[in-house]
């Protein structure tokens, strides 16, 4: 008789309407890989993926005479993957215990750690997890098999050979019909693609590299046969897990087949992609080909730090300065939007190296998207080893995880993951980690998404201060001034920031206005500030006017500021000024500075997508339009109509 065999990589489901979960591909590949060897079909039976949050009980209900379950362990799923191991185990004891995947150890430290774990799986899981199967039911050797941690007779730990992936022979779980069963479920399905496998860079926050630093590339038949089965399945977002597209000359014929999917089928409707950081000029004819095609509404330009001796210690380069300055003008002049990416924490940042380097980006031209998150250990990097983090005085603090934009539940059945964030370095100590994410959040909230941008652009270009400079002014005058707006919304995200390092709660939080969906810090002090914009511009012109010598020009620039936000329940906006504000702004976006005119103009706006309440508005705007700057009516998602009069 067959022995029977589950796959498990459960995630979480997105939306409340249109439900959405990930396809489970890396399990995927492994099955798809076994069952190409005829003593695995012959001996084991595959049940259905377990790929849902579901009540535990309910999926050990399911499950029958189960001789092993496999698990894709991540950060968003470990907590849950052990709460179900463990459940299984004592449901069925002998029932083989598999643990792989990102979140895994090295040396199988979770064998010690947890008795119901029998394997541990390292890097990729197609051949250790054939030769496994095959050794139990022949009776084989279980040293024999690489990448493979378990215990001996004794008790004993033992973890054998490391060997590295080196082919491209493996089948594809999508054209193998490996996924049939669940595509017939009732919820909507986004996908995960690879044309390649490997990175050639060693960053040391990253665990990619330590898989295998030779990028091997899949046969073009099948890159182009898997887009095709996207398509046809109708498969809205395709997530391209690739280390750096364009890394190869080839890509552009992928790129451009998958242009051809969406004009044939109208799938996919979205292509993500990390491009690689060194072929400017491939990257830009690519990138426009998606931007074109509405596969992707933005390009990621990322840095990860400013700072040289940073970049020395985490092994990274960034493109020169002046050349990402081009670059921005280049995209901007297609109207494509551009994001940058921090990572704070790193070993080596100290606050002012953090603020200089949010400085430079915005200098730079990056005033609408600047992306920062916090550095979290992953267990398999070079970051996450005991002599990187004793070299580094690096300290992390264990805090729940949730996704951005989920809804918070009550439900004290749901079992909480967790994510291991850096809070200290021998540089940073968690107080300046506390000020530096209170200072990204500021930057984000208040200058990426529209709300100061233009007051901060105009007081730093006049007055010859920098952009850090300004927002920390304002940050401390928000301190000081107790009693105002200004020091509520200050005294809600330092708490929220300080309770990181309590491990009290994670980098998203509830809004009043919009129920239970969890927000980032930044979008809470936007929602805040859009909903008292009356309180929120007069404390902010106290503060400038306390701070500078006002002139003729600050009233009118509130005003104008004010009136480019987008609002609730308007689709004709009329804005009119006495300073041509619209084409000053244009030329410091285009690095071409002017001085701002004394001029009579006019901008009026059909807003083609109004929004009739405040949760729509959070929804609608800051939520889903964020990449597409929908919080400015003079960004270039909209139609701005310009005249001038004498």
């Amino acid at each position: 008789m067959k022995k029977n065999v589950y796959f498990v990589q459960v995630s979480d489901i997105y939306g409340t309407d249109k439900k959405s979960i990930y396809i489970p591909y890396a399990v995927g590949c492994i099955q798809a890989y076994c069952e190409k060897n005829k003593t695995i079909t012959e001996s084991y039976n595959f049940g259905k993926f377990i790929y849902k949050k579901e009540p535990i009980d309910t999926i050990i209900s399911r499950l029958e005479n189960p001789f092993m379950l496999l698990f894709s362990c991540s950060v968003w799923n470990m907590e849950y993957n052990k709460a179900l191991a463990a459940a299984v185990k004592k449901a069925y004891p002998s029932c083989f215990i598999v643990f792989g995947g990102h979140n895994v150890s090295a040396y199988g430290k979770e064998l010690k750690e947890y008795s119901f774990v029998d394997f541990i799986v390292h890097h990729f899981g197609e051949e250790p997890t054939e030769k496994l199967l095959i050794s139990l039911v022949l009776n084989k050797p279980l040293e024999d098999v690489s990448n493979l941690s378990f215990r001996n007779n004794e008790g004993e730990t033992i973890t054998t050979r490391h060997e590295p992936q080196k082919g491209t022979s493996y089948p594809s779980p999508y054209l193998e019909g490996t996924f049939d069963e669940i595509l017939q479920d009732d919820i909507s399905f986004s996908a995960l693609f690879e044309s390649n496998r490997g990175c050639p860079n060693s960053c040391s926050f990253c665990d990619w590299s330590e898989l295998g630093s030779k990028v091997r590339l899949f046969p073009m038949e099948r890159v182009k046969a898997e887009l095709d089965w996207f398509a046809k399945h109708k498969i809205e977002y395709i997530y391209c897990v690739d280390a750096n597209f364009c890394l190869f000359d080839r890509d552009a014929e992928i790129a451009d087949y998958v242009v051809q999917c969406k004009e044939k089928y109208g799938y996919p409707q979205v292509f993500r992609v990390f491009f690689t950081k060194n072929r400017f000029d491939f990257v830009f004819d690519v990138s426009t080909k998606f931007f074109r095609s509405g596969l992707d509404k933005a390009k990621t330009i990322s840095f990860q730090s400013m700072n040289e001796q940073v970049l020395k210690n985490i092994g990274r380069k960034n493109i020169p300065v002046d050349f990402f300055k081009k670059l921005l003008v280049k995209y901007k002049e297609l109207n494509i939007a551009t994001f940058s990416e921090l990572i704070l924490g790193l070993p080596g940042e100290t606050y002012e190296s953090f603020c200089e380097g949010i400085n430079t980006l915005l200098e730079s031209g990056q005033h609408f998207g600047i992306n920062i998150y916090p550095c979290e250990i992953l267990p398999n990097s070079q970051m996450g080893q005991t002599a990187y983090m004793e070299k580094y005085c690096i300290k992390s603090t264990r805090v729940p995880f949730k996704l951005i934009h989920s809804v918070e539940s009550n439900d004290s059945s749901i079992i909480t993951e967790y994510s291991e964030y850096i809070t200290s370095t021998y540089s940073m100590n968690e107080n300046q980690w506390v000020k530096s994410l209170l200072f990204s959040n500021y930057i984000q909230g208040l200058h990426n998404l529209g709300l100061l941008r233009a007051v901060a652009i105009y007081i730093c270009n006049e007055y010859k201060i920098s952009y850090s400079d300004f927002y920390n002014r304002l940050i401390e005058w928000s301190e000081t001034n107790t009693g105002t707006f200004l020091n509520r919304i200050y005294m809600k995200i330092s708490n929220l920031c300080r309770g990181i390092i309590n491990g009290e709660n994670e980098m998203f939080a509830a809004f009043d206005k919009t129920g239970l969906i969890l927000w980032g810090f930044d979008e809470l002090i936007y929602l805040d500030c859009f909903s008292n914009r009356e309180s929120f511009y007069s404390e902010v012109k106290a503060f400038i006017t306390s701070c500078f010598e006002k002139n003729e020009v600050i009233d009118s620039l509130f005003v104008y500021q004010s009136d480019i936000i987008k609002k609730i329940n308007k689709d004709n906006i009329s804005i009119e000024s006495d300073y041509d504000f619209f084409s000053y702004f244009n030329n410091i976006y285009s690095d071409t500075y002017h001085p701002l005119e004394k001029k009579h103009i006019l901008l009026t706006v059909h807003d083609e997508q109004k929004v009739t309440d405040f949760t729509e508005y959070a929804r609608e705007v800051v939520w889903y339009g964020r990449n597409r700057r929908a919080t400015d009516y003079t960004s270039t998602c909209y139609k701005v109509n310009y005249q001038e009069f004498e």
